[in-house]
């Protein structure tokens, strides 16, 4: 199972690239494991802006639906359109390609509450 080093975490299993005052938004390789095959991935529209732990979005299992929520707070300003019609990048590409949306933090505060990788791979990476 892959936790790279240079990335930031959530407990709800999203990865953060932070860039200056923007963040590449990402589901981690044990999230999208632990949730199975992804069919129907809905991301928030560019320009949105989302407020942390507020609905941003869903995916489609086989098994089930899943609510995603803002990791963080702030306007989306890009959004990874490319996985609305090949969800297969999400788990091919977790860390690079299957990346979400990208945002104009407006908290930065926020960012203090993200884990770094190696707790996150303590408390809930998959062996």
């Amino acid at each position: 199972m892959t936790v790279p080093t240079h990335l930031q975490y959530t407990r709800d299993h999203y990865w953060i690239r932070q860039e200056g005052n923007e963040a590449v938004i990402g589901l981690t390789e044990t999230g999208l494991l632990t949730w199975g095959m992804v069919l129907f991935i809905e991301l928030p529209e560019r320009g949105a802006v989302l407020e942390q732990g507020h609905y941003a979005g869903s995916l489609e299992t086989a098994e089930s639906e899943h609510d995603l929520l803002a990791p963080l707070s702030g306007e989306v300003i890009a959004v990874n359109m490319l996985l609305e019609r090949a969800t297969m990048m999400l788990i091919e590409s977790p860390y690079e390609k299957g990346w979400l949306f990208r945002m104009a933090c407006s908290e930065p505060s926020e960012m203090e509450q993200l884990l770094d990788a190696g707790t996150y791979e303590a408390d809930y990476a998959l062996e």
